[in-house]
Order: structure tokens, then C-alpha cells, then sequence
């Protein structure tokens, strides 16, 4: 089963089964950064349906932060060390055991210069730079203390910041139940904002 494939089956069981909601919101968002498969394939979907179902009262706002914010926080943990085990020199001599591109190493370097220690906090937001900037940061020997830190921090904005996407979501889809034109507007200017963030996401620096 393709990986894409498996995304699918977790959003369909999540559906059916939201007593689980809370361990694939844990595997999906380890995996994303913990083997770097944010890549190509984000948690974004898995965590957008559960908020959703956070709104509804059907998940517990608390399973979901806690699920989300610690996975999130050891799939970047883990990250960390395989960057430190490696060093910068040897990851870039090695770029294509992770599928990793010269640009996008460049792009989180880049983000990394200009945002510093606020990089960890911030880069969560950035679809490609999210699942590199644990790696480098680990090549670049910053402390795990103050990585840890940082990295709890981030975790809890961007976990959290998907509440509010779920419940933006579910009074959008109430206003287009009730008032079909005006909802269904909305929804696409919605919907075109945030394809214009994903794009600005992935190739321009937050902020």
C-alpha cells in the first residue's frame, strides 16, 4: 500500500472511529518529521479532520493537544539526534539517503540565519522547512536543552493553532448550510487563501 494510500485509510478510520483519533494523530505527526515523510506527504490532513471533530465535541480538545503536541515534539527530538550523529558535512554528503534536495537544504539554512532561535518556534508553519529544520538543527550542534525548549514551544503553537482551524471550518460549513451563496463565497476565498499559503509556505521565508 502506497504511503498516500495510508493517509487515506487513517482519515476513513478516524471517520469511523474517532475513539483512535489520538494515536494517529501521535503517528502521523512523529512520522512526519521523525522520518522526514513531511516531505512529501504532511500530517496537515490527518490534523485539520480531527480538529474538525474536536469542534463537533466528538474528540476531546485535550486528547488532541496532547496526542498532537507529543508526537510532534519526539518525531523532532528524533530528527535532532540523526542530524547530530551525522554533522552538517556529512549530511550534505548524504542528502540522497534522505530524498533531500540542495534547495531545500539551502531554504531552512536560510530560514535558520534569519530567524534564529525563533526558527524552531516558527518553522512548524512551513510545510517543507518543517520536516528539514529538526535535521539541520541538529547538525548544527545547538544545545538539546535549548532545542527542547524551543521545540515544546512550537509544538504546542502548532498543534494548537489547528483548533482554531477546526473550528473555523465547521462554522463555515454551518454558514454555507444556512445561507448556500454567502457560504459558499466565503468558503472559496477561504479555500484560495489557504492554497495561497501553502504555496508561499513552501517557497518563500515566513514573516
Amino acid at each position: 500500500m502506497e504511503l498516500a494510500n495510508l493517509v487515506e485509510v487513517s482519515v476513513q478510520f478516524i471517520k469511523s472511529h474517532p475513539e483512535f483519533a489520538c494515536f494517529f494523530l501521535f503517528l502521523w505527526t512523529f512520522l512526519e518529521t521523525g522520518l522526514l515523510i513531511g516531505l512529501f506527504l504532511p500530517a496537515e490532513k490527518i490534523l485539520i479532520l480531527a480538529a474538525v471533530l474536536v469542534s463537533k465535541g466528538i474528540i476531546s480538545p485535550w486528547s488532541f493537544l496532547f496526542c498532537g503536541i507529543l508526537g510532534t515534539f519526539l518525531g523532532y527530538t528524533a530528527t535532532y539526534f540523526v542530524g547530530h550523529y551525522f554533522g552538517e558535512e556529512k549530511l550534505e554528503k548524504n542528502l540522497g539517503r534522505f530524498k533531500l534536495s540542495k534547495k531545500e537544504i539551502l531554504q531552512t539554512k536560510e530560514f535558520i540565519k534569519t530567524k534564529g532561535k525563533l526558527a524552531i518556534l516558527l518553522g512548524r508553519f512551513i510545510p517543507v522547512v518543517r520536516a528539514v529544520l529538526p535535521l539541520l538543527i541538529g547538525t548544527f550542534r545547538i544545545p538539546l536543552k535549548e532545542f527542547s525548549f524551543y521545540n515544546l514551544l512550537g509544538a504546542i503553537l502548532w498543534v494548537s493553532s489547528y483548533i482554531l482551524i477546526g473550528n473555523l471550518i465547521e462554522k463555515t460549513l454551518s454558514i454555507i448550510i444556512r445561507h448556500k451563496l454567502f457560504g459558499i463565497v466565503l468558503f472559496a476565498i477561504l479555500f484560495l487563501l489557504y492554497l495561497v499559503w501553502r504555496k508561499y509556505g513552501k517557497n518563500k521565508k515566513l514573516f
